[in-house]
């Protein structure tokens, strides 16, 4: 009885310190998106190869990947974290046809500035929100982009589902040149508007071992009862 005793503090201890852990190494989806889907495929800057969605217990962080790199990008990232409301448009007013999604927030972002250079606004049902515009920095290495949001910036949390989109550009009024959501050329110019497909899944997690070991923590419990 003693030996199931001190098995379940150890596995309650690891549990919790797995949780803790969540803070620095978290759950990832990787999702991957054709080469050479372009109007224009010398805009190997525009081009996403993949995307890679990670958490943590209190972050988010979305990684996008291009076939080459150019500072003059855009990014825009569309979010849809609430299954009422939200808006066919964008904050950036870009010409962007999301095919009936309704997003709710959206990220903006150029590589051009080395910081304050990401800008995260939430649509109020009433429009864009940009009183309360959140202004951070995203991180570049190589040919990947990264942004990384507290869950609570997005009324998210461990459990949630978020539907999304990630789209490049260029400036002023371009459209979205290439979709993750599309394996097929989204726009046929720098004049015309882009066009979404069905929006991806990333349900935030805690990690697998996390979860494993509440249950293992569980069992000794209920088993000592």
């Amino acid at each position: 009885m003693k030996t199931l005793n001190s098995l379940s503090t150890v596995a309650a201890s690891l549990a919790i310190a797995s949780f803790a852990s969540l803070a620095s190494a978290g759950v990832t989806g990787l999702y991957q998106d054709a080469s050479n889907d372009l109007f224009d495929n010398g805009l190997g800057n525009l081009d996403i190869t993949s995307v890679n969605v990670s958490n943590t217990a209190t972050d988010i962080t979305f990684s996008v990947t291009t076939r080459d790199f150019a500072s003059w990008t855009k990014y825009m990232i569309f979010l849809e974290t609430t299954q009422s409301g939200g808006t066919g448009t964008n904050a950036w007013s870009r010409p962007v046809d999301l095919s009936g999604a309704q997003i709710d927030y959206f990220v903006g972002s150029w590589v051009d500035a080395s910081t304050a250079n990401s800008q995260l606004v939430a649509n109020n049902y009433l429009g864009w929100d940009w009183g309360n515009a959140q202004v951070f920095s995203n991180v570049q290495s190589g040919n990947t982009v990264s942004w990384t949001m507290s869950l609570a910036s997005m009324n998210l949390s461990l459990g949630s589902v978020i539907s999304f989109d990630v789209a490049t550009s260029g400036g002023g009024n371009d459209p979205g040149i290439d979709h993750l959501s599309r394996n097929d050329i989204a726009t046929t110019g720098w004049g015309s508007p882009s066009v979404a497909g069905a929006f991806l899944s990333y349900t935030v997690v805690p990690a697998p071992g996390a979860i494993a070991l509440l249950g293992f923590a569980g069992l000794l419990s209920r088993r000592r009862r």
